[in-house]
């Protein structure tokens, strides 16, 4: 593999997606439009098409796929799951990070390559024994976790944050919104970290991780809700044929 030194490289200015692939790549049309639309706000003069992709990924399965670009470089690699059934079956347990995240920043809305913070904030804690962490942005406002979105079950209704808290917009987090969020009342909204003393559950989303619930929160123990059950149930079905 010919790596050309840019200005990725050297500075990091570049995007990537990490996409589930099963028996074929799992909702990649949405992971190269919103590639796709990041690259131009970059000004990289590049366009990664579904043909590119599914040519790099012939024969390929049960695996996630790594596509990363830069002015001069496009590069797709290939790694093993790490989730199993004992992690669904035990949650996670999540932390508050000490970073917040600024909502007025470009990169907290880009899967760029500057994604220092996010490392470091999980491998403290991974060293702690949580699984995850979440931030906080600078109006001490929920926001997103170190590797995914984050999602709260109430007595009526389930609340996410706003994209303007400052978090990506998981390709994950979409799908639940546009699929169950009138079933579920899923509400997008700006809140604090006392909503938790009137939630019933907590979950997170990923590309790979899919959904996972979360057994406690910065010490804060929570169960797993028949919601959570109901929607993880409906997002396996969905992707279990692909």
């Amino acid at each position: 593999m010919q790596i050309e030194f840019d200005s990725g490289f050297y500075f990091g200015k570049g995007l990537f997606e990490t996409i589930l692939v099963l028996k074929k790549p799992v909702f990649l049309e949405e992971h190269l439009s919103r590639l796709n639309e990041g690259l131009v706000k970059l000004g990289i003069k590049t366009t990664v098409t579904k043909e590119m992709i599914l040519k790099e990924l012939e024969g390929v399965q049960n695996c996630a796929a790594k596509i990363m670009v830069s002015d001069e470089n496009i590069v797709v690699t290939k790694k093993a799951l790490v989730y199993n059934q004992s992690h669904y079956d035990k949650g996670f347990k999540v932390k508050l990070s000490r970073l917040k995240r600024d909502p007025h920043s470009h990169m907290v809305y880009l899967k760029s390559f500057n994604y220092m913070d996010n490392i470091l904030e999980r491998e403290q804690a991974i060293k702690e024994e949580f699984d995850e962490v979440v931030f906080l942005n600078t109006e001490n406002l929920l926001s997103e976790g170190s590797i995914s979105n984050i999602f709260i079950i109430m007595g009526d209704c389930i609340l996410t944050p706003t994209v303007e808290c400052g978090l990506l917009s998981g390709i994950v987090r979409n799908f639940i919104i546009k699929e169950l969020g009138t079933e579920y009342n899923i509400i997008e909204k700006k809140f604090s970290l006392e909503i938790l003393k009137e939630c019933k559950g907590m979950f997170i989303t990923n590309s790979l991780l899919g959904i996972m619930w979360v057994n406690s929160f910065n010490g804060f123990k929570l169960s797993k809700s028949k919601v959570y059950d109901e929607i993880r149930a409906f997002y396996e079905g969905f992707i279990k044929p692909l």
